[in-house]
């Protein structure tokens, strides 16, 4: 019985790893995100992830594939499986967070927890937490 609740939990993880790959694409250089780049929408992490767990599939409508600004405070800054430099902003007093990609680390390595910042990025949904890539501090 060990054994299989460790098969499922590998596969478990397996599938989320690959099935998140597509999180990691960058935008084309066309629609790189800059300091001058207008956002869509700007919103707390606190209310996107409220928005997220309310109701996925208007969340999605709303900010799914749109550059949009976050503000928040940082709860956590690491890398992930792949690599790539992450923060999280807090969207919830306990589980879900607003997870935050950046192309460049040396942003990531200068902030610290508890930091309130703005970012922004496109947002590619849920997947346990709020996903923005290619995102720049604000």
């Amino acid at each position: 019985m060990k054994n299989f609740l460790s098969s499922i939990s590998l596969l478990f993880f397996i599938l989320i790893a690959f099935g998140s790959l597509e999180d990691f694409e960058s935008l084309d250089e066309s629609t790189k995100i800059t300091s001058d780049t207008k956002p869509s929408l700007k919103v707390s992490a606190v209310k996107l992830y409220d928005d997220y767990n309310a109701n996925e599939i208007a969340a999605d409508e709303k900010y799914k594939g749109k550059i949009i600004e976050v503000t928040g405070v940082v709860r956590d800054i690491g890398n992930d499986i792949m690599d790539n430099a992450y923060i999280t902003l807090v969207g919830d007093q306990y589980f879900g967070d607003i997870q935050c990609y950046f192309n460049e680390k040396s942003v990531v390595a200068s902030l610290s927890k508890g930091k309130r910042i703005t970012v922004m990025g496109s947002c590619s949904g849920l997947m346990m937490n709020v996903h923005l890539n290619d995102c720049i501090i604000k």
